[in-house]
């Protein structure tokens, strides 16, 4: 079997007029090199752009973000980066919201951990957006005062790169600087989803993220999940019942993707692994 996918290979390549080597899989073209160094370059170049922000470590533990740091504290957010990466390589989902039935599940906490966490896996650009635009709190996770905010840019009063800020050389972060009394008309908007489309081609992110209200208290949430290809739904063992999940579920189930439930806030946890909620 592997001789004769070997010699497809060569004749693909052959045909193709690209160079193959004895093992069997085609080289890329001196061209294809070329054009794919000069993407790379390219995107290094626009994410060089975007300034960089470093929030203090003292900052980040009063959030409750521990993935930045290899530690125990983190280790559940670094099993659920990994389950969400594969998942999206799997299904090719680029576009990820995080919501939950009601306030104070955890669900800004989820987002803020798993942009910290893609930071320590440099082979991935990840890109975090605060569309919670109610109750923004991103920025305060993080102790940032961002002079525009993200509603500036979708409404097409401030670039791009003078309102997000690097949190790594992979990571950035679009934060929302100010409440908006109704934000459902804003994210209803054709220009909306045109300036979403238009920075994943600029940037190209692996992952783009996007702290979502809660659905059962807002409509905006709903507006907004027809843009993204899936959702993670966090839920509150303490305070989330399991008839508000299966009613988000079913909500958000027909407007996208349901990427899965992460039950957060869990005191029955083996102490070795990572939460102390």
């Amino acid at each position: 079997m592997e001789k004769l996918q070997a010699a497809l290979a060569r004749a693909r390549a052959q045909r193709d007029g690209d160079p193959v080597p004895r093992g069997g899989r085609p080289e890329l073209s001196a061209r294809a090199k070329s054009r794919q160094t000069a993407q790379t370059e390219a995107r290094d170049g626009v994410w060089g752009a975007v300034p960089v922000f470093e929030p203090t470590t003292r900052r980040m533990h009063q959030s409750r973000i521990f993935a930045a740091d290899a530690s125990s504290e983190g280790t559940h957010f670094d099993i659920l980066r990994t389950k969400l990466l594969l998942e999206m390589r799997r299904n090719n989902w680029k576009r990820i919201a995080i919501t939950s039935a009601l306030a104070g599940s955890g669900k800004t906490t989820t987002a803020c951990n798993l942009i910290a966490g893609f930071g320590r896996q440099p082979e991935v650009r990840c890109m975090l957006f605060d569309v919670d635009l109610r109750r923004p709190s991103v920025a305060k996770f993080f102790g940032a005062s961002p002079e525009h905010g993200l509603v500036d840019v979708l409404e097409g009063k401030v670039p791009f790169e003078d309102q997000a800020v690097r949190l790594h050389p992979n990571t950035i972060i679009s934060m929302t600087n100010r409440p908006l009394r109704d934000p459902s008309q804003l994210l209803s908007k054709q220009q909306t989803a045109e300036t979403l489309d238009e920075l994943q081609e600029i940037y190209q992110p692996d992952i783009m993220l996007f702290d979502l209200p809660p659905v059962l208290v807002s409509d905006e949430t709903r507006a907004f999940l027809k843009l993204v290809d899936a959702a993670l739904i966090v839920a509150a063992s303490d305070t989330t019942s399991v008839a508000q999940v299966d009613e988000v579920e079913r909500e958000v189930s027909e407007y996208t993707n349901v990427a899965g439930v992460i039950l957060n806030k869990c005191r029955f946890m083996d102490e070795g692994y990572g939460y102390s909620y």
